[in-house]
C-alpha cells in the first residue's frame, strides 16, 4: 500500500548482551488497510547492512513480550492493528558501530478473507532504509 513507509524511520534500538552479541530493533508497518491476525505474518528478505538474516535470528514483540518469529505461525488470538507498528528484533549480531545502518525487510500479511483459488491472498512489500543507531542505552 505504502512501501516507502514500511520501515518506520526512527533510530535502531541496540541491545548489547554480556555474551558479546548485539541485537537491534526496528519497527515495521502492516502492508494492509485493516487489522489482521498475527498468524498470517510473513517476514522474509531481512538483511542488516547487506547481510541476510535468517528467521532463527528474528523475534517480534507481541502484547509487550518478545516471541521468536518462528512461533508466530501458531498464534490464532493475537492481532496486528493498522496503527500499531510491529517491533522486530535481530539477534546474535556482532558489535554494531555508531552511525547509520541499512535495514531491508520484506513484510507480508495473509488476508484470510480474500481467497484466490484455494489460498488466501498474501500482500507483501519490501523496503531498504538507512536507520541511525540509537545513542541511548537499551532499558
Amino acid at each position: 500500500m505504502f512501501p516507502d513507509r514500511l520501515i518506520v524511520p526512527e533510530e535502531l534500538g541496540v541491545e548489547e548482551s554480556t555474551a558479546g552479541t548485539t541485537a537491534v530493533t526496528f519497527r515495521v508497518r502492516l502492508p494492509w488497510y485493516r487489522a489482521l491476525p498475527m498468524d498470517g505474518l510473513h517476514l522474509s528478505g531481512i538483511a542488516f547492512d547487506g547481510r541476510p538474516v535468517g528467521p532463527g535470528q528474528l523475534d517480534v514483540e507481541i502484547d509487550g513480550a518478545w516471541m521468536p518469529y518462528e512461533k508466530v505461525a501458531g498464534l490464532r488470538d493475537a492481532w496486528w492493528f493498522v496503527l500499531d507498528p510491529l517491533r522486530v528484533r535481530i539477534r546474535d549480531l556482532q558489535q554494531v558501530a555508531e552511525g547509520e545502518h541499512e535495514v531491508t525487510a520484506t513484510v507480508g500479511a495473509r488476508v484470510p478473507y480474500i481467497v484466490l483459488g484455494t489460498k488466501a491472498l498474501v500482500i507483501t512489500e519490501t523496503l531498504t532504509r538507512a536507520l541511525p543507531r540509537s545513542t541511548r542505552s537499551a532499558a
